[in-house]
């Protein structure tokens, strides 16, 4: 039951991010995902993740090469926290320079690390800070385009509950 609710998740998350393949499109994208455990010398070992459990942390990879000779501008880079799981805090890992904004509304809108809101405790407003935990989205707007014939990489890690 746990891989495949992996598998679908997984699988609906990639559709998403899959534009085209090489040959057709100015850009391609690939999402792959991986499950991080760690060695009997502390190393971290990544293995594709084929089976999750609760748990398991999971590292995906979102892949975006330009296909032309010209920059690309306008890249916005959207990962999904899927059900079951939640994002790993300070996980999200670019050498793009980037913002990296986060959704708590399954993406409807993004916002900057750490989310604040507003409540009423004990007759009094207060700000609190949502927790990485409540992530449904993140996402990368990088702030310059990808050179011709480039790739960029973006990785954040989940954990499944």
């Amino acid at each position: 039951m746990k891989r495949l609710l992996f598998i679908l998740m997984f699988g609906i998350a990639a559709s998403f991010y899959s534009i085209a393949d090489d040959k057709k499109a100015p850009l391609s994208s690939d999402m792959t995902a991986f499950v991080v455990s760690v060695d009997d010398e502390g190393k971290e070992v990544f293995t594709p993740a084929e089976t999750v459990y609760p748990k398991d942390k999971i590292e995906y990879r979102l892949t975006y090469k330009n296909n032309t000779d010209e920059p690309l501008k306008g890249l916005v880079v959207t990962g999904p926290v899927p059900a079951n799981t939640f994002f790993v805090s300070n996980t999200n890992n670019t050498k793009v320079n980037s913002q990296f904004l986060v959704s708590i509304d399954g993406g409807k809108n993004y916002e900057s690390e750490p989310v604040k809101r507003e409540i009423i405790k004990d007759g009094k407003k207060v700000e609190i800070i949502i927790p990485p935990e409540k992530y449904t989205n993140i996402r990368w707007v990088p702030k310059e385009p990808i050179s011709g014939n480039q790739k960029q990489i973006f990785k954040y890690r989940i954990e499944v509950k």
